[in-house]
């Protein structure tokens, strides 16, 4: 009996050795093939690096109400901080007229001014009117605070009564709902009339 008692201490003593021993090498094999590289890494530090360098807004979104009543927005896919004026991606500006027409300006680059007062929309801007008017011309302005439209420079346009072109552009919304795009500056009109 004495001898059972003995080899039962022993193992019990060899035990309390071996079983902690085993559990730190499964532990520390655990943390050995969790932190295993998986390739390359997911993470661009090039694009990181260029971000910390250069403060940007991504999906920036401007919006406010004309002194005539339109609902004016711009969007961008970025904005960059330069002095007054904000440098816009890709920007998109969206007025809802008054009287219930929209009139939709697209460009690659512009501007916006810090108070949000104005935009340059640049780089061959394209104009669509719910009036049926399409338009490509060098840029628009807009003056956010009355509402107006107007062209950088000469525009070819596309009307429902066929095609035009002319020096200028200005689009105003009056207050009492109606809308009215003035063409200027050499306007040439190519007349089609409805079959």
């Amino acid at each position: 009996m004495a001898g059972s008692i003995s080899r039962h201490s022993r193992l019990v003593g060899w035990a309390k050795v071996l079983l902690p021993l085993a559990a730190l090498c499964l532990l520390s094999t655990m943390f050995l093939l969790a932190r295993a590289p998986g390739g390359t890494s997911d993470i661009p530090f090039a694009e990181i690096e260029e971000i910390a360098r250069e403060q940007r807004i991504a999906a920036p979104r401007f919006s406010g109400v004309a002194a005539n009543g339109a609902d004016i927005e711009v969007s961008a896919r970025t904005a960059r901080p330069e002095g007054a004026l904000f440098t816009i991606d890709a920007p998109r500006a969206r007025m809802l007229l008054p009287g219930g027409g929209e009139v939709t300006v697209t460009s690659g680059s512009g501007t916006i001014s810090a108070d949000g007062r104005s935009a340059r929309l640049t780089d061959l801007a394209h104009v669509d009117s719910t009036l049926g008017y399409q338009m490509e011309t060098a840029g628009m302005e807009a003056d956010l605070d009355t509402g107006r439209l107007s062209s950088l420079g000469p525009l070819e346009v596309r009307a429902p009564y066929g095609a035009l072109t002319a020096g200028a552009l200005t689009l105003d919304a009056s207050d009492a709902g109606g809308e009215s795009l003035v063409f200027s500056g050499g306007v040439r009109l190519l007349y089609r009339p409805e079959p």
